[in-house]
């Protein structure tokens, strides 16, 4: 199901292929967080490679419980509890 605003999501695990956890900063670690979308749309993701400039790809904007707001790729995120009013 594709995430949409007032959607209850959770951005994905943790996966081999990612970066090392303990070389990325406390405060930037993602896995496993949930929040409410506040925002749809299309973002600029660069890849693995560092001369990439990146690609469009559709994603999602979304609050967590302590009122930080993440931008994610719409794959990588899970509805948990969809905006029954949609």
């Amino acid at each position: 199901m594709k995430p949409s605003i007032g959607d209850i999501v959770k951005y994905r695990d943790w996966k081999p292929g990612d970066q090392e956890i303990e070389s990325v900063p406390l405060e930037s670690r993602g896995w496993g967080n949930v929040g409410l979308v506040i925002s749809v749309g299309v973002d600029v993701f660069r890849s693995k490679h560092q001369s990439d400039l990146g690609t469009l790809e559709d994603s999602v904007d979304y609050i967590d419980d302590n009122g930080d707001i993440h931008t994610a790729r719409m794959e990588d995120v899970e509805v948990l509890v969809p905006n029954e009013k949609g």
